[in-house]
């Protein structure tokens, strides 16, 4: 549950932090500080901080979460962390080495694209990753198959505008 928690609250924090350890720092708010999810995420955040290399990184925190499987949350959490923090705002750097950390790669990599996409915006990411996709979803989801990205795109803006204006308005009338 905190797994699920975690990743919706970094890919919403990505819209308005400057940095991805902001949407990291930011995405912690809303998981218990004593769980083992924050504390996975905190520990990944400090070796970063020390300058420890990727591949050490993982490393450390292999070894601190091997024993919980490669489908486990907490290892997975450690490898998205690592590579959104060591990717440093970079669309195919974060992704690849993402999905180099291994485990449960196409959603550590999809959630690290999403992430970086959003905090860098649209024209950040490299046409070799847009081009192939013709603007278009595939999808087994009713309804879905063949919507365009762009259109899925400015349906989520028009929400996020909704709701910063819900939450705005809110605010001003409690003054």
């Amino acid at each position: 549950m905190y797994g699920a928690m975690w990743a919706a609250a970094l890919v919403s924090a990505a819209f308005t932090a400057s940095t991805v350890r902001h949407a990291v720092d930011q995405a912690l708010a809303v998981v218990p500080a004593s769980s083992r999810l924050a504390r996975t995420v905190r520990r990944v955040v400090s070796l970063h901080d020390t300058r420890m290399t990727w591949e050490d990184t993982l490393t450390t925190v292999d070894e601190e979460t091997a024993r919980l499987g490669w489908i486990h949350t907490i290892p997975n959490v450690a490898v998205l962390t690592a590579g959104l923090l060591y990717g440093d705002g970079d669309f195919t750097r974060t992704i690849t080495l993402t999905v180099r950390g291994g485990l449960d790669t196409d959603s550590n990599g999809a959630t690290a694209g999403s992430v970086v996409g959003v905090l860098t915006g649209a024209d950040a990411i490299p046409a070799q990753w847009k081009e192939p996709l013709e603007d278009t979803v595939r999808s087994a989801v009713f309804g879905f198959d063949g919507v365009r990205i762009s259109e899925l795109a400015e349906r989520t803006l028009r929400l996020v505008e909704t709701e910063a204006f819900r939450s705005a308005t809110e605010s001003a009338g409690r003054r």
